[in-house]
């Protein structure tokens, strides 16, 4: 395979290869105290369901609409005692179990031996959609959405300290001559989200909506603009025609609509030859990002303290499809990207 690879900074040039010329059901969800944690040695903290991070793989489930969701954290297996910890949200596409991330990839691997905590949610036919339309077709509506993602399953999770950059809430922090301290010693764990399919979309969802949450996001194959297909019978199924609800296709679930307010360094991969989501999709989304001003002039002050690791990359593999070879090969150089943003 051909890999031509993109980096954008400040003024970016996409890619030297030119191809072609309703509401959600909450459900209460109360943390299992304990669960996945044990006092280590080196903690002073003398009650385990205080303890930030888990101390080893754990399965729980969420309630939402009346299912109870699955999902499983992988602990990290440390490479060497100054790997620092960090958490890894992998979402799956439409349909798509959570655990072929693990299985039919070499990502989860290769993240927890890297320090990653890896966190894999079970969103069935999930188009992580902000809420539940009514000209939704009823079998959709069945699963989540990423404001239930967000609230019921990541949100809970900063009592522990992930997905945040403010340590747990309520933690009294101090500053003393320009280093910050929690009263606990707990520091927020670096979190990042890579999705591929339609959980791409969801990934830089999550970013876009929760710059607070995480360092890097990824997308692998990703939809970023329904109104590039308007056909789609997935879009349709889920938003309503576009005659009838046009303003829908144009709100908050176009990314590419909202990319003025994307604040966090995103890594874009997308195979030339995809029956499945056209590479169109992302590059679209980068001439979008091309022509913010607000986007660049957050490029320019990102790269005043990265240098050359890049605001946006770009991966267009000549010739690959929608599958998980390409998912493989594209998710483990994301992993490389996330490295260089926790350097």
């Amino acid at each position: 395979m051909r890999i031509i690879v993109g980096m954008g900074i400040v003024t970016i040039t996409l890619l030297a290869f030119t191809l072609f010329a309703g509401t959600d059901q909450q459900g209460a969800f109360s943390f299992p105290k304990n669960l996945g944690s044990k006092v280590s040695a080196q903690s002073a903290i003398a009650d385990s369901s205080l303890l930030p991070c888990f101390a080893r793989d754990t399965v729980y489930f969420v309630p939402c609409n009346g299912k109870s969701i699955r999902v499983e954290i992988k602990v990290a297996r440390f490479a060497n005692a100054s790997t620092r910890r960090k958490m890894l949200l992998l979402l799956p596409g439409w349909n798509f179990a959570d655990t072929q991330w693990c299985t039919r990839t070499r990502v989860c691997d290769e993240a927890t031996r890297r320090g990653y905590d890896v966190m894999l949610v079970e969103m069935g036919k999930s188009v992580y959609m902000d809420s539940l339309y009514p000209q939704m077709r009823a079998d959709y509506r069945l699963h989540p959405t990423r404001t239930w993602l967000w609230d019921s399953v990541l949100k809970p999770l900063q009592k522990r300290t992930y997905f945040t950059d403010r340590g747990i809430p309520s933690d009294p922090i101090k500053t003393v001559d320009g280093d910050v301290y929690h009263k606990s010693l707990m520091l927020p764990i670096p979190s990042y989200v890579m999705g591929l399919s339609t959980g791409a979309r969801g990934a830089l969802l999550l970013a876009l909506e929760h710059p607070e949450a995480f360092v890097g996001c990824a997308g692998l194959s990703g939809d970023y603009n329904p109104l590039l297909m308007k056909n789609d019978n997935l879009m349709i199924n889920c938003l309503g025609k576009y005659d009838d609800v046009p303003w829908r296709w144009r709100g908050t679930n176009n990314i590419e609509l909202r990319v003025d307010a994307l604040r966090i360094p995103v890594y874009l991969a997308h195979g030339t030859d995809d029956k499945v989501v056209p590479w169109q999709q992302t590059a679209s989304l980068f001439k979008a990002m091309e022509s913010s001003v607000n986007f660049q002039q957050r490029a320019s002050t990102f790269q005043k303290t990265y240098d050359d690791v890049g605001f946006v990359r770009t991966l267009f593999v000549k010739g690959a499809g929608h599958n998980y070879s390409f998912w493989n090969e594209a998710g483990l150089k994301f992993l490389d990207y996330f490295d260089e943003l926790n350097d």
